[in-house]
């Protein structure tokens, strides 16, 4: 997208800033709410993705009557692991986030080093932003695998409300730039 495409779509929203600084304040306050209670939110939040996943199994059994048959047999594994997912996240949903968590930290190590030996494999400018952020990421993985299951109760609602926090900075951050458009144009 280029500079004159960013500008033409500034102009033709700017004027309506108010409305991305009220989103941006919401999604703040929502981030912070979510802080003073980490473990609803992570409850919650299993319980939402057991919804999803159940839809996603209904889903599955929908596209079977629509004749595929070459994917039957990824269809019906794709149901049964979405239906039986879902049923365990929407009964117990601790033990859901227990397991997310776990694997979430797995994920990170895994992906941490990755990013480490790809850093140093290939030369890349600015490299060492590269490794710092495989080195978090890996070290966050671990601290969620060293304080496991503990921290499966309450990691996920700590990711939502930062999530949160960061996204509507960046929401308000927008909306004073738009702000500044709109009075310059």
């Amino acid at each position: 997208m280029s500079a004159t495409a960013i500008a033409e779509g500034l102009e033709r929203i700017s004027h309506k800033w108010g409305w991305f600084l009220g989103l941006g304040i919401l999604q703040i306050v929502l981030g912070v709410l979510a802080l003073g209670d980490t473990v609803a939110v992570t409850v919650v939040s299993v319980i939402f993705l057991g919804w999803l996943l159940i839809l996603s199994a209904i889903l599955h059994v929908v596209h079977w009557f629509r004749g595929r048959e070459r994917s039957f047999f990824l269809d019906l594994l794709s149901f049964i692991l979405d239906l039986v997912v879902g049923i365990i996240f929407l009964t117990n949903p601790a033990a859901g986030a227990v397991t997310l968590t776990l694997v979430l930290a797995g994920f990170l190590v895994v992906g941490g080093l990755m990013r480490i030996f790809a850093s140093f494999s290939f030369d890349i400018p600015h490299r060492v932003w590269a490794i710092l952020n495989g080195v978090v990421a890996a070290l966050l993985g671990i601290l969620l695998w060293i304080h496991w299951p503990l921290s499966g109760l309450y990691f996920i609602g700590l990711a939502i409300g930062i999530e949160l926090i960061f996204r509507g900075w960046a929401w308000v951050m927008l909306a004073l730039g738009m702000r500044g458009f709109a009075h310059a144009v």
